[in-house]
């Protein structure tokens, strides 16, 4: 049975896993393909913003380049790497970082505003932004500032009157012209100076995925160098390309002729999408590489919404195995008691059994004066039978609500009826019995079944008598809602051990001493389901040479 239970257990544990990782998959599927859609519907309309401001009146190749590093900076990130790279004729490379970005604007206001530029590490200690209260002492030429010291002077906020001043070195730069650089003095002139601060990643997480994207372009410019892969496809004008086989050659000539301009991966683990421009000429080729991870963006967005799934997930599990062993505890106390049952019932049948198959085997030797005498133990031995037989039907029949019908009934009027009835047992045993109110002349009506709660009282008073030395007390006590039945009697006390087994069938504390008093071990089972039926509280108290049983029951108003 139990190996039963334990294979039970596995496999609806099992089934509880199965559903929780089809449920937990199918959302992370539909969240990170949602997610995935919306990255690359922003990466493609950073790269439709840097296309617009190429339009524009800048005219050297290093200058668009730079216009797309500050539209990422301006509205990108967003928990997406980026970087941006072009190859010069002449072999150089200009790659994405932080920078500043210094212009200056005419004193007659004609907006033609010229811009120079120097990288950043993040040894500058200044906020992202734009900022007029510096100082540079360098040199420039038409697009970058190098050599020299960049002075910040920033406001105290504890103190407006004073200023901090943050210094910054700025180092060579293998892009410049050297021999056409002047100081920025020089190239500044009369015109008033601004700066800005462009970061490439607000966070940690998103300066990561930035070594990502150099890594992925670099992977797939490796694989454009050898003529691999590529399948090309058309849609709204735009050439894109996924991970196929093609011809070597014409991946590479396409390329170089600018009929290329993207290169896209849909995947749930890492996607990209790339944008390819040649500028001036074949070797000129500029890219800008945003990549992202769809599955662990989801699990980022809903770490919390998994976390209390996975705590969901163990409550239930561990409430099913709680439940599956209680029901295997359960089961193991049902088949306990009935052994039990069924060994009570055969000791109670088997003594009037064997007395009556002696009495039968020598009723032709028994002489015909005494035949009436046995003929009368006879009938008392089928009553004993009888008896039991009656009281294990009566238990059948307490077995559901539909069987209970509740009406006014006085319970102090039963109990005296059934006092009348026991006052012959009583005073042969010389008893002390009383019946006891807590109001003079009151009346305890309550809602109940009335054979059965007379049964029930009867069981309590029948046990109180059988039980006691010398007294007995039938006590009723009464509120607005509630009768209290409590029946005591002095004598031997129950053990904890036992009276927690006294309301099971057949159960006797003492048999030997039940036995000689024609107890069936029935009469306390029959009220516990009598009592339940009637969804009244009751309990045995028994302690200092004294035992109290009592129950209550809802008082008609």
């Amino acid at each position: 049975m139990k190996k039963d239970y334990i294979r039970l257990t596995a496999v609806i544990t099992s089934l509880i896993l199965l559903t929780f990782v089809l449920l937990e998959g199918i959302f992370t599927y539909v969240t990170a393909t949602k997610i995935m859609n919306e990255k690359m519907a922003l990466a493609k309309n950073h790269t439709l913003m840097a296309s617009m401001a190429r339009s524009g009146d800048i005219d050297n190749i290093i200058g668009r380049v730079y216009h797309d590093f500050k539209l990422h900076s301006w509205y990108g990130n967003d928990e997406i790497g980026f970087y941006g790279m072009i190859k010069l004729d002449d072999g150089k490379v200009v790659e994405s970082g932080d920078f500043v970005g210094v212009m200056y604007v005419p004193e007659d206001d004609s907006k033609q505003n010229d811009y120079r530029y120097f990288h950043v590490s993040s040894d500058l200690k200044i906020e992202r932004g734009v900022f007029d209260n510096f100082d540079i002492d360098a040199m420039c030429d038409d697009n970058f500032i190098f050599n020299g010291k960049f002075t910040y002077h920033k406001q105290d906020p504890k103190n407006f009157s004073k200023y901090n001043t943050v210094e910054y070195t700025i180092g060579g730069n293998e892009l410049v012209s050297v021999e056409n650089a002047v100081p920025v003095s020089e190239w500044q002139g009369d015109n008033n100076l601004y700066a800005e601060y462009y970061t490439m990643a607000k966070t940690k997480y998103e300066a990561k995925l930035n070594k990502q994207a150099k890594k992925q372009l670099a992977e797939v410019r490796s694989k454009i160098d050898k003529g691999y892969v590529f399948k090309i496809y058309q849609n709204d004008g735009t050439f894109y390309y996924q991970s196929e086989a093609a011809e070597a050659s014409s991946m590479q000539e396409k390329i170089e002729s600018g009929q290329v301009v993207s290169f896209v991966q849909n995947k749930l683990g890492t996607s990209y999408y790339i944008t390819h421009s040649c500028i001036n000429s074949s070797t000129d080729n500029a890219f800008l590489c945003y990549v992202f991870h769809p599955l662990e963006l989801a699990f980022r967005s809903h770490i919390f919404l998994y976390i209390m799934s996975l705590i969901a997930f163990i409550i239930i599990e561990a409430f099913v195995i709680v439940m599956m062993r209680k029901m295997y505890g359960n089961q193991m106390s049902y088949e306990l008691m009935r052994q039990d049952l069924t060994r009570s019932i055969a000791h109670d049948l088997k003594t009037p059994l064997a007395v009556t198959k002696a009495y039968t085997e020598n009723w032709e030797y028994i002489d015909e004066e005494d035949r009436p005498e046995y003929a009368e133990k006879l009938n008392a031995e089928v009553d004993n039978m009888v008896s039991v037989i009656n009281n294990m039907l009566n238990m059948s029949k307490l077995d559901s609500e539909k069987d209970i019908k509740l009406e006014e009934v006085d319970l102090y009027s039963m109990t005296s009826e059934i006092y009348e009835r026991m006052k012959p047992i009583i005073n042969e045993r010389g008893l002390n019995v009383k019946l006891v109110t807590d109001v003079l002349g009151g009346k305890y009506v309550a809602y109940a079944d009335p054979k059965m709660i007379k049964i029930a009282i009867g069981n309590f008073i029948t046990n109180a008598v059988k039980y006691a030395e010398s007294r007995v007390a039938i006590k009723f006590l009464c509120n607005e809602k509630k009768i209290t039945f409590i029946v005591t009697n002095d004598g031997q006390c129950i053990s904890k051990k036992d009276i927690k087994r006294i309301w099971e069938p057949f159960y006797k504390v003492d048999k030997a001493r039940t036995d000689r008093m024609g107890s069936s071990g029935m009469g306390l089972a029959i009220n516990s389901s009598i009592l339940r039926l009637h969804k009244a509280k009751y309990k045995c108290i028994s302690s200092n040479n004294e035992t109290s049983f009592w129950f209550e029951l809802k008082k008609v108003k």
